[in-house]
């Protein structure tokens, strides 16, 4: 364990006992840097003086903890978490059966359309569901069509989503 010491209060021997405080180890976390980071996690833009503020610290304080937190990996990155935009055309779910196996290398053939924006391997009776949004109806059914041509691609059938409490 490590120590900090004044050297202006220390007795004739360099050191008196009530002179001595416990450092923080390195990497280990207390409730501060906990709240930190769930004031953090809730609004990645807070300022310097609103976290100072909310955790009774410095700003001075407040930035060290947070270097020490990106120093130690403990906080990888900031990012701004976006609202779903309603009304930005159809989204649809299709169950995908295949006709080969293994399925990996039939989905390596289409999961990188932009038009796929989620894809889950399943078990039941289809192998796959790839939920995907198109501009319109027309779009949606080329792009069963497309999907229905990849080789070992057995079946494809849509379901149009007509309301959504994710967006």
């Amino acid at each position: 364990m490590t120590v900090a010491m004044s050297k202006t209060a220390a007795g004739p021997c360099g050191m008196s006992e009530n002179q001595l405080a416990p450092r923080r180890n390195a990497g280990a976390r207390d409730a501060t840097d906990e709240r930190l980071i769930a004031l953090l996690s809730r609004d990645a833009r807070m300022t310097l003086t609103a976290l100072a503020q909310k955790l009774a610290l410095s700003r001075t304080a407040v930035q060290a903890r947070m270097a020490r937190l990106e120093r130690d990996k403990v906080i990888l990155g900031y990012r701004a978490v976006l609202g779903a935009v309603e009304d930005e055309g159809l989204k649809a779910v299709l169950s995908l059966t295949f006709s080969q196996r293994p399925c990996a290398p039939v989905v390596a053939r289409f999961r990188h359309w932009p038009e796929i924006t989620r894809y889950y391997s399943v078990t039941g009776p289809v192998d796959g569901i790839a939920v995907v949004r198109t501009a319109t109806a027309q779009d949606l059914s080329a792009l069963v069509d497309r999907l229905s041509a990849v080789d070992g691609v057995g079946a494809v059938s849509s379901a149009v989503v007509l309301k959504s409490d994710d967006a």
